[in-house]
């Protein structure tokens, strides 16, 4: 059975050992009794309570094994939605009938991204993205790393996406060197992997790319996306910069305490993850209103999420191979509007190892760590002890 994970905001994951869990789930019906007839009338509006009490060990990394290996940085553009939270929420970036910026307003607009060899001296600069309105090609200059976006005819946030991705995956070169092993037949590809994915507002569709440094360690992690690198004054979509590039990812049994100690004994969420009013449209898409923003850089490691394994026989299919007749799925708690096979086993279709994402909770449990208890032992040079995990589907923090 694969390790259970806590997830932390910035998508690293805290792995544990567990010995054994338990799962409390508490529902609250208050029953009035009727005087005279001694009937008992119960109230039931759904008010639930749930935590989580995990047991487990603290022990080394066998960093002989393939665990020991560096983290490739990455960066978020979700074009979807803007990154101004003012009116307490981020408001639609492009789509919808009110949008914080047109295409228009695009036009002739650059940002910039640094890959981890360009990162490492001012002398080189970044890659520069142009965004162009008068065009839908995309152009590549000579001895400059500008690249230009064609975005005519797209309408949609999730259209920009669909064209940055298809940019970066073509073969041409700036004739200029992005990786520190390559030389200047480098392409966009020879530096980073992109792909795009769901926005955080189900609304705005595949509006979001993810761009992850080909060279992987802490050289990739940086400042960039610099939006808008022109200095026009234009609102800024929704974006993480570069981070979770590491040297390796080997810990012993004190470093995982310590992250433990660190995420839970001073860890400031400075904003608001995850998101409540789930209607029921649609169970992977519709997870309510997303409310996830960040008021800084101070929340990369407050833990937002777990996953919890467990054995699945209603999900396996015929084209499974698993040699003990399972297949591992999330445990989750679905809450909103959702009917009974959207929350139950036969709804659960993502398989474990899926990325969590705070915006679908079919990809693990919303919430946070409230506390830990842990003991030393010498002897093992272990620890052993627990975590207690409080599922919530929006926490607000300052």
């Amino acid at each position: 059975m694969s390790r259970i994970r806590l997830v932390r905001k910035d998508k690293k994951t805290i792995e544990l050992d567990a010995t054994s869990y338990t799962l409390t789930v508490s529902r609250s019906v208050p029953v009035i009794p009727i005087p005279v007839l001694a009937e008992r009338l119960a109230i039931d509006i759904n008010a639930v309570q749930m935590d989580i009490q995990i047991d487990c060990i603290l022990r080394d990394d066998d960093c002989s094994a393939t665990s020991f290996q560096q983290d490739a940085a990455f960066c978020t553009i979700d074009f979807g939605l803007s990154a101004d939270t003012t009116g307490g929420q981020n408001d639609l970036y492009i789509d919808g009938a009110t949008p914080v910026v047109t295409m228009a307003d695009l036009h002739n607009k650059t940002f910039e991204l640094a890959t981890a060899y360009t990162n490492k001296s001012r002398a080189r600069l970044p890659i520069t993205v142009k965004l162009n309105n008068s065009s839908s090609s995309h152009t590549f200059a000579s001895g400059t790393p500008l690249l230009t976006l064609g975005i005519q005819g797209a309408t949609t946030s999730a259209h920009i996406a669909s064209r940055m991705v298809a940019a970066f995956g073509q073969s041409n070169s700036f004739n200029i060197q992005l990786t520190s092993t390559g030389s200047t037949s480098d392409t966009l590809g020879s530096a980073f992997t992109i792909s795009a994915v769901s926005g955080s507002n189900f609304a705005t569709g595949v509006s979001k790319v993810i761009i992850t440094a080909v060279e992987k360690g802490p050289d990739g992690n940086n400042t960039t996306p610099n939006f808008w690198s022109d200095n026009g004054a234009l609102a800024n979509p929704k974006f993480e910069m570069f981070q979770g590039g590491t040297l390796h990812n080997c810990k012993s049994a004190g470093d995982k305490l310590q992250d433990l100690i660190a995420a839970v004994g001073n860890s400031n969420l400075s904003g608001a993850s995850g998101g409540l009013l789930d209607l029921g449209l649609d169970t992977d898409t519709d997870n309510g209103l997303d409310m996830s923003f960040s008021l800084g850089d101070l929340s990369s490691d407050y833990i937002i999420g777990l996953q919890i394994p467990y054995n699945s026989l209603v999900q396996k299919t015929n084209s499974d191979t698993s040699s003990d007749g399972y297949v591992a799925r999330n445990l989750l708690m679905v809450t909103g509007r959702n009917s009974v096979e959207d929350q139950s086993s036969e709804g659960n279709i993502h398989p474990f190892g899926t990325d969590f994402e705070v915006s679908n909770k079919l990809t693990g449990i919303r919430g946070t760590v409230v506390g830990i208890n842990f003991g030393y032992d010498a002897g093992n040079n272990i620890y052993e002890g627990s975590v207690t995990f409080q599922p919530a589907d929006l926490i607000v923090g300052i």
